[in-house]
């Protein structure tokens, strides 16, 4: 059976889509597999090796307007797939499904375009998006397992090359943390300043600090590089979303606000801390593994939304303001002792970090 998959959401979406693709290929289902693709979720799955083919729609920029669709549901119906399916729950989605022409066509029935699919799958408010995703299979006959579905990101072992002379050049030499305080939107963002003084707070503790991020996240990176008040390797856009995938997996834990970092750093192993602001975990997208922490704030206004924003609708951001370095700090400390890894002599007394859990 060849099946197509529609995934034009952002990388994290992407990334939260891989164990689908994991989950058919394990089970038998896919004969040969194909993926219609955001140009970062493109770049993701050229890393993976799991997908026989990737189409890449470019849906903001050289793909934009009804042309753009029309030419991606070509390349679609060039690949023949029996089966589509559209974790994606756009309109322009499900009406690409439609004009391939698959025989199947399965999505949510929270769809924009559920009016086009053959079939619809419940979509599960208060799962995690990994088994909400996952539960598109089912229709296929595929039985999820129990309790967590498999997630793996892979890393090429070719783009650990010229990491350690990076590194070392950068001023990292051993253990390090990584800092990830980009995101679409500006509401999800932990401020600044406050990821400066975290980064200050691990150097003291005795770890390196390196901060990843894409080529939108340059201004934010640099800022908080320049505030640190401390050597910080800042690699934001100028490393392959491979060797990207590669440093997060050779840290020692991640601190990200809630976006793909957070995500990656599920999917190869490594701590991740994770700061929650206009989002919330019970949405369906904290770090899928049990060695993570979320600090967040309890406010009644929060979740304002399934996505951030760019602005607060209160105009106060305390959602994220009222999150403290010293909290986040302890949530680092916690899960780098759960790994026999403390953080150092001089790391500060508090409650650890319980995995998975809120701090």
């Amino acid at each position: 059976m060849r099946i197509l998959i529609i995934q034009t959401a952002f990388l994290g979406d992407m990334i939260l889509t891989l164990p689908l693709i994991d989950l058919l290929r394990a089970k038998g289902a896919a004969s040969e597999l194909a993926v219609i693709a955001a140009p970062a979720g493109a770049r993701l799955l050229e890393t993976q090796g799991s997908v026989e083919e990737i189409i890449e729609f470019d849906k903001r920029e050289a793909d934009s307007g009804p042309s753009g669709t029309l030419r991606i549901a070509r390349a679609g119906r060039t690949f023949g797939a029996d089966v589509v399916l559209v974790p994606h729950r756009s309109f322009r989605s499900a009406a690409i499904a439609a004009l391939i022409g698959a025989a199947k066509r399965i999505g949510f029935d929270e769809s924009g375009g559920r009016a086009l699919l053959t079939e619809t799958v419940r979509y599960r408010a208060r799962g995690h998006e990994i088994e909400r995703v996952a539960s598109l299979a089912e229709p296929l006959g595929v039985e999820l397992p129990p309790g967590r579905i498999p997630f793996r990101v892979r890393v090429d072992e070719t783009a650990e090359h010229g990491l350690d002379a990076r590194l070392r050049d950068g001023g990292v030499e051993d253990r390090f943390a990584v800092l990830a305080p980009g995101s679409r939107w500006a509401t999800k963002r932990w401020p600044e300043q406050r990821y400066a003084e975290l980064a200050g707070r691990l150097t003291e503790s005795g770890l390196g600090v390196v901060i990843v991020g894409g080529e939108d996240d340059r201004e934010v990176s640099a800022c908080v590089a320049s505030l640190a008040g401390t050597k910080v390797l800042d690699t934001t856009g100028s490393l392959t979303l491979a060797q990207w995938l590669a440093v997060v997996r050779r840290s020692s834990v991640v601190i990200s606000n809630d976006s793909a970092a957070a995500h990656v750093a599920a999917g190869v192993g490594t701590p991740v801390v994770a700061v929650f602001g206009p989002t919330a975990p019970e949405q369906g997208f904290a770090p899928y593994t049990d060695r993570s922490a979320i600090v967040a704030a309890e406010l009644d206004c929060r979740p304002c939304g399934r996505h951030g924003a760019d602005d607060c609708a209160r105009g106060t951001h305390q959602c994220m303001e009222d999150v403290t370095v010293s909290r986040v700090f302890k949530a680092v400390r916690g899960l780098l002792d759960d790994a026999g890894s403390p953080a150092g002599p001089d790391a500060a007394p508090g409650t650890e970090a319980r995995p998975g859990g809120m701090v």
